[in-house]
């Protein structure tokens, strides 16, 4: 079904046709959507090493006649004849005359068609956070995507790879979908990486959830670009309820520590992501654990002994509590290349994929990574990088939660520098 749905993608943007007396033809450029090799071939200099499609980079848009695949390609929200319109998109129930021109991608009896009637997707006006699928009214009164570094669920996507749910279901001849949750049996209702958790985007300072709120990370942060609540990707691999492409992508899978624990990418028949389930023994290096004097309703018995016993759950580089691989004295940290399962493992230096190795073979860093090095999450990047689709990119001015830093200046959206890192610790 994916697989059809991309040549039908494919085709649209690609094939010369009509409109009345004025033809249209497809950029040189590869759009959003579209099989590539490098990021160069791409419209929006983005080509995802995981899908090998072309992607947004998350909390970019293009500029106003850049060339374009879909309205949310573009600032405006408008992709007109395949380029970005330096007109804002035309809001829901707003007259119109050709789909193009709608937030929504639909022009029905002369008037815009809500994507979703439950609330208004990314591109209409707004006047309130409340009203928006994204959780998120900009400064300008419009509802806003990059609120997170994925599209939250309800709101508008092209792709599959946009949806911090992991699926985007498209109707049947329609240009926009609406994000999803991936289903799954065996996992829990947690809140996954990039959804919006608390406050969200009314989020001005002050106290955050405890333990973490409903993320499945335990880590509910501010957003670097947006300064909104977001729920935060746990560091290495991916504890229970994370999204997942493959078993081995979680902690306690097949070729990770403790993989005796049986830990599984549970998917819905026809989709190609899952969620991480429970495993069915103890909790694997890399779980959500409970701390020996805290308890945040996590399991105190990891795989490497019972916390309440032995010294065997520590925080990772956001202060989420993981199970270790074994007791570890950081007076000596883990030399760069040790087998780990999240940066707990490697006394809070990154645990990034192995160059040149699978994405899920992780070992112990000997610092952050620069712009292009790996990443499983910001943490793992040097300061004022953000972490992209597993890659640090290009410096965007400040540093996230978790990454170094000298003073409060240093930080992204007035957050506290605590201890030389941005952020508070967890709040337990």
């Amino acid at each position: 079904m994916k697989e059809m749905r991309q040549l039908l993608l494919l085709c649209f943007l690609w094939l010369v046709v009509g409109c009345g007396d004025k033809p249209l033809t497809a950029p040189s450029c590869t759009v959003t959507g579209t099989a590539c090799t490098t990021d160069d071939e791409c419209c929006t200099g983005n080509c995802d090493d995981l899908t090998g499609l072309c992607a947004r980079v998350p909390g970019q848009c293009l500029a106003a006649d850049a060339p374009c695949g879909t309205g949310p390609d573009c600032c405006s929200f408008s992709c007109v004849d395949f380029r970005c319109s330096g007109d804002q998109c035309t809001s829901d129930n707003q007259s119109c005359d050709d789909d193009t021109e709608c937030c929504s991608g639909l022009c029905s009896n002369g008037a815009c068609t809500p994507l979703n009637p439950a609330c208004r997707s990314s591109g209409n006006t707004c006047a309130s956070n409340a009203e928006c699928c994204s959780h998120f009214c900009n400064d300008n009164g419009v509802c806003d995507n990059a609120v997170s570094f994925c599209v939250q669920a309800g709101d508008a996507c092209a792709l599959d790879s946009d949806c911090c749910g992991g699926t985007c279901a498209i109707a049947a001849g329609a240009p926009l979908g609406i994000c999803q949750v991936v289903p799954s049996s065996g996992a829990t209702g947690c809140a996954a990486a990039g959804e919006v958790c608390g406050s969200g985007a009314d989020y001005n300072g002050g106290m955050l959830p405890t333990c973490g709120g409903e993320c499945c990370s335990r880590a509910c942060f501010p957003y670097g670009p947006s300064g909104a609540l977001i729920c935060q990707p746990p560091s290495g691999c991916k504890p229970t309820g994370e999204l997942c492409a493959a078993d081995e992508d979680c902690c306690g899978g097949p070729g990770q520590p403790d993989s005796s624990a049986n830990v599984r990418c549970q998917k819905a028949p026809g989709f190609s992501l899952g969620r991480c389930d429970n495993g069915n023994s103890c909790s694997p290096a890399g779980a959500i654990c409970r701390l020996q004097d805290i308890q945040c309703n996590a399991n105190a018995n990891c795989c490497a002994g019972n916390v309440l016993q032995f010294d065997t759950c520590a925080q990772d580089n956001l202060g989420i509590p993981r199970c270790l691989q074994a007791e570890v004295d950081c007076t000596t940290p883990p030399p760069p290349g040790t087998s780990c399962a999240s940066a707990a493992d490697c006394c809070g230096l990154p645990c990034v994929p192995i160059p040149g190795g699978s994405e899920w073979d992780l070992a112990c860093a000997a610092g952050c990574s620069n712009t292009n090095g790996t990443c499983t999450n910001a943490a793992d990047c040097c300061s004022g990088l953000p972490c992209n689709n597993g890659i640090c990119g290009a410096p965007q001015g400040c540093a996230e939660v978790g990454q170094s830093c000298t003073s409060a200046a240093d930080c992204c959206n007035a957050q506290p520098c605590t201890n030389g890192k941005c952020g508070n610790i967890i709040i337990f």
